[in-house]
């Protein structure tokens, strides 16, 4: 971003002291000669800044596979939290939290663990039975505040 930004302020500088020379050159022939030097003095200054550029300065943080496996486990976290929702919804279980820890082995989404914490008036047995039976997931159950 320290390019662009130092690229930038070089071509508005560049115009600036462009403009002045321009208005104080001479007309007629030498003035074209002028013209002509001050627009070389233009283009050379949009391309010098190329010249400090490096692909290699945005390449080396940027880990495109980590990022997606980030991406995938971040969406695989929020379907299983939304499935364990409604499901819970759908049998009158309100005021639920649910935490979920996910891992990506190659093509392979794992279920590290799965925290639901409900409120006391709800039987931490019903709940996880439930959750088993409707999704198939084992999950802690715990009372909010245990």
């Amino acid at each position: 971003m320290d390019f662009i930004k130092n690229w930038t302020f070089c071509i508005c500088i560049t115009l600036i002291v462009s403009v002045i020379f321009m208005v104080l050159t001479p007309k007629g022939s030498m003035g074209k000669f002028y013209k002509i030097i001050i627009s070389i003095f233009i283009f050379i200054s949009f391309l010098y800044p190329l010249t400090e550029f490096r692909f290699d300065n945005y390449n080396k943080n940027f880990k495109f596979e980590s990022e997606y496996s980030n991406v995938i486990e971040n969406s695989a976290d929020i379907e299983i939290k939304n499935s364990i929702k409604k499901v819970l919804e759908e049998e009158g279980i309100k005021a639920s939290e649910v935490s979920v820890d996910t891992s990506l082995d190659g093509k392979d989404i794992t279920i590290n663990k799965v925290v639901v914490s409900i409120i006391d008036e709800y039987s931490k047995d019903e709940v996880k039975n439930l959750l088993f039976d409707k999704l198939g997931i084992v999950a802690d159950v715990k009372h909010i505040g245990e």
